[in-house]
C-alpha cells in the first residue's frame, strides 16, 4: 500500500529531487495521484490523511503541474474510472455562502430600487423647519401617552 502525503511535504520532495514521476489513477467516481520516489510510491493526501481525490482529470494535472511543479511524462490509468458519483458531493459551507451572497444581493437591489424611487419622488419636500415642527409634535405625542407598565 503506498505511503500517504500532504501537499506541502510533496512539494518540498519535489523540490529536494526525490519524485522520479507521477500517476494519476482513476477510481469509481475521482481520480488520486501517486508520486513516485526511489523507494517508495505515495499518494497525495488530504488534511485528514485521507486519499485526496480529484472529481476531474484536469483539476489532478493542475495540482501536478502548477501546485507541485512536475512536468514531463505523466502516467494514467484509468482502468478502474467509471462516472459514477461526480458532481454529487455536496458543500453545506458554500451553499450557505452563496445563499448568504444572494441575500446581499437581493438587499442590495432592494435599497437601490427604493433610492431611485426617493430621488425620483416630485412630491413636495418639507423644509428643514418643518420637519422639525413636525418631529417637535411627535415627540410631544409620544411623551404624552401613557407609560406601560
Amino acid at each position: 500500500m503506498a505511503e500517504m502525503v500532504k501537499l506541502d511535504v510533496a512539494r518540498e520532495l519535489v523540490d529536494a529531487g526525490a519524485v522520479q514521476g507521477a500517476e494519476v489513477i482513476g477510481l469509481p467516481g475521482g481520480w488520486t495521484v501517486h508520486l513516485k520516489t526511489s523507494n517508495c510510491v505515495r499518494t497525495l493526501a488530504t488534511r485528514q490523511a485521507q486519499p485526496r481525490i480529484f472529481s476531474t482529470f484536469e483539476t489532478a494535472l493542475k495540482v501536478i503541474r502548477e501546485q507541485l511543479g512536475l512536468s514531463g511524462r505523466l502516467i494514467v490509468d484509468a482502468e478502474q474510472w467509471a462516472p459514477i458519483g461526480l458532481h454529487t458531493r455536496r458543500r453545506p459551507d458554500r451553499s450557505a455562502a452563496m445563499k448568504l451572497k444572494d441575500a446581499d444581493a437581493r438587499y442590495a437591489a432592494f435599497l437601490r430600487e427604493r433610492t431611485q424611487q426617493a430621488l425620483d419622488n416630485v412630491g413636495p419636500r418639507l423644509s428643514v423647519e418643518d420637519a422639525r415642527a413636525e418631529m417637535a409634535k411627535r415627540r410631544a405625542a409620544n411623551h404624552a401617552r401613557p407609560k406601560r407598565a
